[in-house]
């Protein structure tokens, strides 16, 4: 992985990228013309760190820089603290995989005027009524701190948070803040009567740390921290009095960090020993009960203590031995070394669920502290262990494996992802009937990995993939349908769609990477068409759009829907985009679907309807073009007439002659050589019409001129 320096480097060079963009988008605006370049440098010097990194933090504390885990001094980017401050931001956190489109976005939200980000609750307020997908905003913490240069001993979020709650300084007199911090972390509210005597407050407080364990989508983390900060403002002594003699004896003295690390762990005994002991015993209250214990054992990471504890508690409350030792025999993962973890998922010769869990953990834990070899090394075992086992239990594993896969999701993992895939890519194809079971649950693993290499835009691998489920899916469209049809529609998320149609523009010229898109996209289906669509009616650069006009017409029938839903669109240029792109994909409705651009009030898309249908050999196309003849302009009334002489179609006399004898038009060249399809139509209905203008005394002479010429030369009797 990235070195701290490294790390240090390019973080400030990008903190230097973004603040001359984020200048920019302050002063006009992200979506401004003037901010294009800025951005897509700045986008150019992100994405790298990303893929080195999957998760990078900028930020300013105490006046210094936050690269990560780093806090560094940096007096450059010091406009741009000031106005993060302004906004109450902190730090920004990008996570591999965000596209330019939601890069460009979030650095809008950024720049929005402090006045209307204070108006809508904050800037996280802001931010989780739009969210940004691959940005998350870290709130403004407190001020203090050395000069040097430090390496944080937590992620970063927790870190600002632990800040900004912990502790108050001196002379402050924040009173209360701790109670709410507690509350708002546990997704709580002060109850009616609350007086705030110190005996409420417990109360209050373990109800508020149980609500966290037990709701998987709180950080129990924060509420920790909160706890620490009530203690240091309500005095630790306070509460520590109301708890039993022997356990006031154990705290009285240590810190309040110290205390509510203790007293959290203590409430989540509690909490699951009351959970176990009031409901009916079960798989799914047990899964419970682990869930909330193993986030608090991670939280504190007192291991042992929190083991002596539940012993302790479990023995009070009487519960089964088989209830206890299962949870114990859960727990006792966490207090093992990395190597002892290791030794344990190397040894076995087949992973429970249990097993797979931890093997998952493991996998994630030494993945983030950059131990690939380690990674590598447990999941290549895991996966060797498929070759030899039975149907049943290849399935089995087969569906769970791409949680896996997840789990390494990682630049660095991308080379042992590429041999997995290459693995499973060769079973696909084999035809041992034996296999057929296992065969939709290889597709859908392959497509677990395909998600992880689009994180790191190695489309290339992503598309031999694919090349290999399309031949699957080739042998026998009908019986593979559903494994590898819906494993190709599924290859991409709409985020990778959105980052591939991206890189397509900027590798124009590479027709190998021409090939590589239009593959994706005809796979992703009607998905693929409609984020094209979406980028055409973005793309500000006319050359841009043109290509991905192109790039729609050559995805196949999967784009007619998602381009016919746009012709009734109430902007011209959408209209018109839909035109060219029928055309390009050859729609034999062509005819039926482009009547009312034909007629639109825009001349621009009556030319692209007109154009397209010139190009379409869909049948009834002619008696269209004539049919539509009174609404087109004038110059493209000759366009379509030029197209209808040289089809010579019968079908088009009625709305010809029609158009002649309504006085569709007054121009008399147009007349003319209306006169002169009908002329060049060898057909009798076309004689019969020239028939009936030719006396009629109220037409213009040229016209009826031109009339006994066309007749004069018609090779047939009845002429």
């Amino acid at each position: 992985m990235i070195d701290k320096k490294q790390l240090k480097a390019q973080g400030l060079a990008l903190g230097r990228s973004l603040q001359r963009a984020y200048k920019i988008a302050l002063l006009y605006s992200a979506e401004h013309p003037a901010a294009e370049r800025p951005l897509q440098q700045t986008y150019a010097s992100l994405n790298p760190l990303l893929k080195e990194t999957t998760r990078f933090t900028l930020g300013f504390l105490n006046q210094r820089v936050l690269l990560n885990n780093i806090l560094t001094s940096d007096n450059s980017l010091a406009p741009m603290e000031v106005e993060f401050s302004k906004r109450g931001i902190a730090a920004v956190c990008f996570s591999a995989g965000i596209t330019f489109k939601e890069f460009r976005r979030g650095l809008g939200l950024l720049s929005t005027k402090p006045e209307a980000i204070e108006q809508n609750g904050g800037i996280k307020a802001l931010l989780n009524r739009n969210p940004i997908e691959g940005m998350q905003v870290l709130p403004a913490g407190r001020k203090g701190g050395p000069d040097e240069d430090t390496v944080l001993e937590m992620d970063a979020q927790s870190y600002l948070m632990a800040q900004a709650i912990l502790p108050p300084q001196p002379g402050t007199g924040v009173s209360g803040l701790g109670l709410e911090m507690l509350l708002q972390s546990a997704g709580m509210e002060k109850p009616s009567g609350f007086a705030g005597s110190t005996g409420e407050i417990y109360d209050l407080a373990t109800k508020a740390i149980q609500a966290a364990w037990a709701d998987p989508e709180r950080n129990p983390g924060e509420t920790v921290l909160a706890l620490a900060r009530l203690l240091e403002e309500v005095k630790p002594d306070s509460l520590i009095s109301l708890l039993p003699v022997g356990k006031q004896n154990e705290l009285r003295g240590r810190s309040p960090q110290e205390v509510a690390s203790d007293l959290a762990e203590d409430m989540a005994v509690e909490w699951s020993v009351q959970r176990l002991s009031a409901a009916p015993a079960g798989a799914a209250v047990e899964e419970e009960v682990i869930r909330v214990l193993t986030r608090a054992m991670q939280t504190t990471r007192m291991a042992q203590r929190f083991l002596l504890k539940l012993s302790q508690f479990f023995e009070a409350a009487n519960l089964s031995a088989e209830v206890t030792d299962r949870i114990r025999n859960e727990l006792m993962w966490f207090s093992l070394s990395p190597e002892e973890k290791h030794a344990h998922l190397m040894s076995l010769q087949r992973f429970s669920s249990q097993e797979f869990r931890y093997l998952v953990q493991y996998t994630e834990e030494m993945r983030n502290e950059g131990n690939f070899g380690e990674v590598t090394e447990v999941a290549g075992h895991y996966f060797s262990l498929l070759e030899a086992a039975s149907p049943d239990t290849r399935i089995k594993e087969l569906t769970r494996a791409p949680e896996l896969l997840r789990a390494l999701s990682s630049l660095q993992t991308l080379e042992f992802l590429h041999t997995v895939a290459a693995r499973l890519g060769r079973e696909l194809l084999e035809p041992k009937q034996m296999d057929w079971q296992c065969h939709p649950y290889v597709a859908n693993c392959l497509t677990g990995a395909v998600q992880v290499m689009a994180l790191y835009e190695d489309f290339e691998a992503v598309r031999q993939i694919g090349m290999d489920l399309e031949r699957s899916l080739a042998t026998d469209r009908a019986q593979h349908a559903e494994c590898c049809g819906k494993a190709l529609e599924n290859l991409l998320t709409p985020a990778s769609i959105e980052r591939l149609i991206e890189l397509y523009l900027q590798k124009r010229d590479d027709p190998g990477w021409l090939r590589t898109v239009t593959s994706l996209l005809k796979w992703a289906g009607a998905q693929g068409a409609e984020a094209a669509f979406q980028r055409i009616e973005e793309e500000p650069s006319a050359a841009n759009r043109m290509r991905l006009i192109r790039l729609t017409g050559q995805l196949g029938s999967h784009s007619i829907e998602p381009t016919r839903k746009r012709l009734s669109d109430e902007r011209w240029y959408v209209v018109r985009n839909a035109c060219y792109v029928l055309g390009d994909l050859g729609d034999q409705e062509l005819p039926q679907q482009l009547i009312g651009a034909l007629c639109h009030p825009d001349a621009r898309v009556q030319q692209a309807a007109v154009t397209s249908m010139i190009k379409s050999h869909a049948p009834g196309l002619g008696e269209m073009l004539a049919k539509a003849l009174p609404s087109l302009q004038v110059h493209l009334q000759e366009v379509a007439l030029d197209e209808l002489i040289f089809r010579k179609d019968p079908a088009t006399v009625a709305p010809l002659e029609q158009f002649i004898f309504e006085g569709s038009s007054d121009k008399t060249p147009i007349l003319e050589k209306v006169v002169m399809v009908l002329g060049a139509i060898p057909a009798k209905n076309a004689v019969t019409a020239l028939g009936r203008i030719l006396p009629d005394g109220s037409k213009i002479h040229a016209v009826r001129k031109a009339v006994l010429l066309s007749l004069s030369r018609s090779p047939l009797p009845l002429a």
